[in-house]
């Protein structure tokens, strides 16, 4: 199942086990046309929905000005490193991780990607990703609210499917 438009952002996964509630398959993004998360995992696909959820509904403040257009290497080392680097030590923008990281979200999928989220002063959303390790950040520009109302779509439709069976 996929929500979403590919070649911008969408959510794909394909349930492949149920057992005593549990949903278990595979997870994964798709950010400009790139596919993001570990396809070979098994993911708990109702804890994914649940945290979609949450975030498709509980609006953050995500806009900082100085990050808005900053290059990719400063938004990591201002947001991330501080965070989840070895050593973590304290960043200047209040409850980071909550506002800004999202790899939560596709839970064992994502541990292998480190995923930022920011909105420029339009709303804008900025998705910046990287494999956990490397150097190479890569970014993705969408519509005020897309990410949100992919989330929204793609829980729907996994409800729908899930509950059919």
């Amino acid at each position: 199942m996929i929500a979403g438009r590919p070649d911008r952002f969408a959510i794909e996964a394909e349930p492949q086990e149920e057992s005593d509630g549990w949903v278990l398959g595979q997870f994964r993004f798709w950010l400009c046309g790139q596919p993001v998360g570990d396809w070979d995992d098994f993911t708990d696909l109702r804890g994914c929905v649940r945290w979609l959820r949450d975030f498709a509904t509980v609006p953050r403040d995500r806009y900082e000005p100085v990050l808005a257009a900053a290059p990719a290497e400063e938004v990591f080392r201002c947001l991330y490193d501080p965070v989840m680097g070895a050593g973590s030590s304290s960043t200047p923008f209040e409850d980071a991780f909550a506002r800004f990281h999202i790899s939560h979200i596709g839970m064992s999928s994502f541990e292998q990607f480190d995923i930022l989220l920011l909105y420029d002063a339009h709303g804008g959303e900025r998705c910046l990703w990287r494999r956990a390790g490397t150097a190479k950040i890569e970014e993705c520009r969408l519509w005020r609210n897309e990410m949100e109302m992919v989330a929204k779509e793609f829980c729907d439709l996994f409800e729908r499917e899930v509950s059919a069976k």
